[in-house]
């Protein structure tokens, strides 16, 4: 798998942990791949200038907080959110994380999304509540709570 903006969307969407936090982070897959080898082709991109990714940088028309959240990926939030990106940002379409959550009856994904501070009182590029948006009654409960 390459590094293409479209590779790593793909490893988000399908929740392929390690391959998401080499891509952001830079890490080899095992200490003995950085570096080792005679001096050749064979190091690690971090001996190359390696920069890691920012969470908070668009890829293609949305962030990777909203692949993650859109295809149930709670590991991934986690990582993601741990790393600084921000919960209440919205994509091209006007659409946030918990959003995207909610739509796709993420349930487990919702509550962390709002655990760590998403905003609960935002709007659907449609004009609906959240709590309006939702079709499953336990995210429905999440939205109303306090």
């Amino acid at each position: 798998m390459g590094d293409s903006i479209e590779d790593i969307i793909w490893t988000i969407k399908n929740g392929e942990f390690e391959a998401v936090k080499k891509a952001f982070l830079g890490k080899p897959e095992s200490e003995s791949e950085a570096g080792s080898g005679s001096g050749s082709e064979s190091g690690s991109r971090l001996d190359k200038g390696f920069k890691p990714r920012n969470v908070n940088d668009p890829m293609g028309v949305r962030f990777p907080l909203h692949y993650a959240a859109d295809f149930g990926q709670l590991k991934l939030l986690k990582f993601f959110v741990h790393m600084g990106a921000e919960v209440d940002r919205k994509d091209k379409y006007g659409i946030t994380p918990l959003l995207a959550a909610i739509w796709e009856g993420h349930t487990r994904c919702v509550e962390f999304l709002l655990q760590v501070g998403a905003s609960r009182t935002e709007r659907t590029p449609g004009g609906q509540s959240y709590v309006e948006a939702a079709e499953r009654e336990d995210i429905r409960r999440l939205l109303a709570r306090p």
